[in-house]
């Protein structure tokens, strides 16, 4: 197992439910991949932040499943995850942003497939401070350009700004993984960075520094940004499947905390110029924590707001933004995605040629690798429930094919 992000460890899950012997090398030093839960000093207490992935949302009910299992508890954040205040355009309503949302995704759905965002606001004609928030919004939700990003498939979900619930887990997402890990009893290598992976007649060989081991399948779950650059990890990987790779984008987001001297009321509000968005939101037996969320997509956008110089640009920027919040003095928490060497990007989204026969691809095996992650899932793709949904099915997969093998 390559990966111990949520799509390797659930594809380790129901390999050792199966009675496998399972080893799972991960690069880090921890589990969870860019499900990374820390705590911030913050209005006298310490109070958890979510540098990578945040909300639970409708339809997770994979990960609400391992929640289960795991005796872990969701907290409702309180907040709509899905209307945010455009701030810097005050003369731009939500209301009005959801009605442009939704004709472009009624535009989206009735128009050929092979449209990106872009191609559908154009055809509808509008122009103004509405579409540009409603771009930005879609760029956030996205971490890619409205012109890189399928129409339909993107507008069906993005375009939402009904106040739907969102939640965390309680005590930080990273309790999941940790958890997961915990129930695979020491079967996770910690700080093994794989270097090289070969198959040789009905083995696997799979090389970490100078250490060889030899296993009769193994499951990628690397983040696609990983697999996809030849020179973080020797692996080959079939033309067909590159050629669909090729269809998926590379999604960039960094995060941004900071601590508040008092408990806000929740709140959700963006910056349509800095194409990031700001909240407070509930937590674990606390109310509302005093911490200031701030998510940033779309590579151009990041660089524009020097992330790749540190947080004090962002910094600034949020706090201009959000003058109506007690920001505590001290140096905010940045997690910048783009130039984590182990991601090499945030989540993934769908081109505008993406097709059925390109999710296939990306799903299907290739010899005696399976592949797990959330690039793959069709429906959740991006997110945690579709990380969890593709290591599920990878194992499957891999319990199909021993099967018939044995037979």
């Amino acid at each position: 197992m390559l990966g111990a992000g949520l799509a390797g460890l659930a594809a380790a899950t129901q390999l050792a439910r199966a009675g496998h012997d399972v080893t799972i090398f991960e690069a880090r030093d921890r589990v969870g991949g860019r499900v990374w839960s820390e705590t911030i000093t913050a209005a006298g207490g310490y109070h958890v932040i979510e540098r990578g992935a945040e909300f639970v949302l409708d339809g997770y009910s994979t990960l609400r499943s391992y929640c289960e299992e795991h005796r872990l508890e969701l907290v409702e954040t309180g907040m709509s995850y899905y209307v945010r205040t455009p701030a810097d355009r005050p003369e731009v309503t939500t209301a009005a942003m959801a009605a442009l949302g939704r004709a472009a995704a009624e535009a989206a759905a009735d128009g050929p497939d092979e449209r990106s965002v872009a191609d559908v606001l154009d055809a509808i004609g509008v122009e103004g401070p509405t579409r540009e928030a409603l771009e930005a919004r879609i760029e956030m939700s996205t971490a890619v350009r409205i012109d890189q990003v399928t129409a339909a498939e993107t507008l069906e979900h993005v375009a939402s700004f009904e106040p739907q619930p969102s939640w965390r887990i309680g005590g930080g997402n990273q309790s999941l993984p940790d958890a997961m890990a915990v129930a695979l009893d020491g079967r996770v290598r910690l700080s093994s960075r794989v270097d090289h992976v070969e198959q040789h007649g009905d083995r696997v060989r799979i090389s970490v520094g100078h250490d060889d081991e030899s296993f009769d399948f193994a499951v990628v779950a690397l983040p696609f940004g990983v697999l996809a650059d030849p020179a973080s990890v020797r692996l080959e990987i079939p033309r067909w499947k590159r050629d669909a790779m090729s269809r998926v984008v590379q999604g960039n987001a960094a995060k941004l905390h900071l601590a508040l001297d008092e408990a806000p009321a929740t709140s959700a509000v963006m910056s349509v110029t800095g194409r990031f968005w700001t909240w407070t939101a509930n937590a674990l037996d606390v109310g509302v924590a005093p911490v200031l969320n701030c998510f940033g997509g779309e590579i151009g956008h990041l660089l524009d707001l020097r992330i790749d110089r540190g947080e004090r640009d962002w910094e600034r920027a949020v706090r201009a933004l959000r003058a109506d919040l007690p920001i505590a003095p001290g140096r905010a928490v940045l997690s910048a995605w783009p130039f984590d060497p182990l991601a090499r990007g945030a989540y993934t989204a769908h081109s505008p040629r993406f097709t059925t026969a390109d999710a296939e691809a990306l799903a299907a095996p290739h010899g005696r690798l399976y592949f797990a992650g959330e690039y793959i899932d069709p429906e959740f793709t991006g997110l945690m429930e579709g990380a969890l949904r593709s290591g599920d099915r990878a194992a499957a997969a891999l319990l199909a094919a021993e099967g018939n093998v044995a037979a």
